[in-house]
């Protein structure tokens, strides 16, 4: 500790020049003072030795400084009129993902094809593929699959089976090349009636399908876009365009997270079809489980549209289904993450669906679909966001 003093009436007292301090109540608090003319000799040599040697200890340790390292400012203290500007956090872009139906197309036209959806027929390969896929009951609580391909090429298809003949209503509908194999007596005889462009494996394509002999029949008969183009070529059949969706944003409408449609309740073959909505498109299950391709590529739609129609069983050789899809009826619509009420109607077997929602045209976000046939709405259920 360093004193500074002060002469008083011939006495060397200290005091403290100092406010940053705390200073005991026995000493007095005055400045620092010298005036040698108040002193005595011996006095006055004392003081000056006390000054020597406070000089010296001051340049003692002024030279013991220049040998520290720099130091670091300490930062500065913030008032309370000092603005603290916080960083901007980063934006990122929002990647919005590629529509599901390619707009240059890779066909020249569309095709329409039976797939199989027996759980032997698992996983399926080319659905991925599709632009819009038609789910309808074959039998039993079974569905089978109409697939459209158009925008993207298939490399593998399948497996393929056998056709319904409400299933030629749909195809008429569209005037595409109708892949399969055979049918059930009525399919067979009304496909030749309304002109449908057929392309059966059995009596008169089988050149353009292929056997997979690593899975059993009747679940191992495949094709690809090319055989079906080439069979169409040499059959010299006309390729169509599809037609796209209508498009654009409605209001109103329901939020819906999830929807699930049961076909069949039978203790041998359930089976309930789930969409789930996120990131702008509809990921598919199969009794809750992701659908897949036999390629490992999940299934998504953008569009979700659900017919009810008139159904019933019969037995014939086998039991079928009958099913109406001339006419009209209620249906639900699903896009944008939003449901619709509304209807649906065909007026005669070379006419397309039309879908209506209060009075006009349904519009939809994006073309491609997944559309499923029902005999009644109730089997439909939704989960609101």
């Amino acid at each position: 500790m360093i004193s500074f003093y002060t002469c008083q009436e011939g006495k060397i007292s200290p005091s403290i020049e100092t406010t940053d301090y705390v200073i005991s109540d026995q000493m007095e608090r005055k400045p620092f003072t010298f005036s040698p003319t108040k002193c005595r000799g011996a006095s006055m040599r004392k003081i000056i030795l006390i000054i020597l040697t406070f000089l010296l200890i001051i340049s003692i340790f002024g030279c013991g400084n220049k040998n520290e390292p720099n130091k670091v400012d300490a930062e500065p203290e913030l008032s309370s009129h000092t603005e603290i500007v916080e960083a901007e956090p980063e934006i990122l872009p929002i990647i919005a993902k590629e529509p599901l139906i390619k707009k240059e197309k890779e066909l020249p036209g569309a095709f329409i094809v039976s797939v199989d959806n027996h759980r032997n027929a698992y996983p399926q390969s080319g659905l991925d593929k599709a632009d819009r896929v038609y789910e309808i009951l074959a039998e039993g609580g079974i569905t089978r699959y109409l697939a459209v391909f158009h925008s993207q090429k298939a490399d593998k298809i399948g497996p393929i089976r056998s056709a319904r003949y409400y299933f030629a209503y749909i195809v008429k509908g569209h005037d595409f090349p109708f892949a399969h194999a055979g049918g059930n007596t009525n399919a067979l005889n009304l496909i030749p009636q309304l002109k449908i462009k057929d392309l059966d494996e059995i009596y008169n394509s089988g050149p353009y399908f292929l056997r997979d002999k690593s899975r059993k029949m009747p679940h191992n008969l495949y094709s690809s876009t090319d055989l079906l183009l080439k069979g169409a070529e040499k059959k010299k059949f006309s390729l169509l365009p599809l037609e796209p969706l209508e498009q654009g944003k409605l209001e109103g409408g329901d939020a819906v997270d999830l929807i699930d449609i049961t076909y069949s309740t039978d203790p041998r073959y359930l089976y309930t079809v789930t969409y789930e909505w996120g990131s702008g498109r509809y990921k598919r299950y199969i009794n809750g489980v992701p659908h897949k391709t036999q390629e490992g590529l999940e299934i998504f739609t953008e569009n979700i549209v659900v017919l009810e129609t008139k159904t019933r069983e019969v037995v014939t050789n086998e039991l079928e289904s009958e099913i109406e899809l001339i006419g009209g009826g209620k249906a639900l619509f699903f896009t944008g993450g939003n449901a619709y009420e509304g209807t649906w109607k065909k007026e005669k077997a070379a006419s397309e669906f039309t879908f209506i929602y209060q009075g006009k045209n349904m519009k939809f976000i994006g073309e491609h679909a997944w559309i499923n046939i029902v005999p009644a709405l109730k089997n439909v259920e939704v989960t609101k966001v």
